[in-house]
């Protein structure tokens, strides 16, 4: 694969990802932050919904496609 075709890749995606990082969970490409309390977090991301729940959530870093959550997390679904 030439390198320009991993750079469109990576420029282009628009599936999500999660990333879990010792107490941080980074999810790219998200599209709203649904309801959020220090227990729980719901984001959707395309036609999904990711709950996260735990203890002292908070998101530390958003931006237009990158949310990050700190805290205790205990539980991540999707629906």
């Amino acid at each position: 694969m030439r390198i320009r075709d991993k750079l469109d890749r990576y420029l282009y995606d628009k599936e999500y990802k999660i990333t879990i990082k010792g107490n941080l969970v980074d999810i790219d490409n998200y599209d709203e932050i649904v309801d959020f309390t220090s227990s729980k977090i719901v984001i959707k991301c395309q036609n999904v919904l990711i709950i996260l729940e735990g203890n002292k959530l908070g998101i530390t870093k958003m931006m237009d496609n990158e949310v990050l959550v700190e805290g205790s997390v205990c539980k991540i679904s999707i629906n």
